[in-house]
């Protein structure tokens, strides 16, 4: 369970991972050698999955995020020699453009976020790489014309 001092550890760390434990420390009121020892058992217990820099997709050339909701090949005779929805998945999920993956509820069986340069190569991605080789059945996908947040971050007014 974590308490006031874990979330206050964890707001400075969503803020900026980069930051000294002396800095945590003052900006929080907590004792250096307690947000040590409290970073430690966060990142123990899992709390604290990674540190890693947030990249930005335009300086890298894939500025088009786009949504695409997918429903998995299992009518095909050649379905993948009988894989099984798990595997399926496991292979969208490593292709290096795809950076999310959800199964949902509803007409749909996945949500995919993926990143591109342009609509040319999201085409690419979804016809050659996806459905060409019977991984997905039908896809529909929405762009996004812009984005006004986009966060990881699960501490948020002392809730999390």
């Amino acid at each position: 369970m974590l308490d006031e001092k874990d979330r206050k550890i964890l707001r400075e760390l969503e803020r900026d991972c980069r930051q000294r434990t002396n800095q945590i420390a003052k900006a929080t009121n907590i004792p250096v050698t307690t947000v040590h020892n409290r970073i430690k058992k966060l990142s123990t217990t899992g709390h604290i999955a990674s540190f890693r820099a947030v990249l930005s997709p335009e300086k890298l050339d894939k500025p088009l995020v786009s949504f695409v909701f997918v429903s998995l090949n299992r009518n095909s005779a050649e379905q993948n020699e009988s894989k099984t929805d798990k595997e399926i998945i496991s292979k969208i999920a490593s292709h290096a453009a795809v950076q999310e993956v959800h199964t949902v509820t509803g007409d749909w069986d996945l949500l995919l976020k993926i990143r591109a340069k342009d609509i040319g190569e999201l085409e690419g991605i979804i016809t050659s790489e996806l459905r060409e080789p019977k991984l997905i059945d039908r896809a529909q996908t929405i762009c996004a014309m812009a984005t006004y947040k986009e966060t990881t971050n699960l501490i948020y007014n002392g809730v999390g």
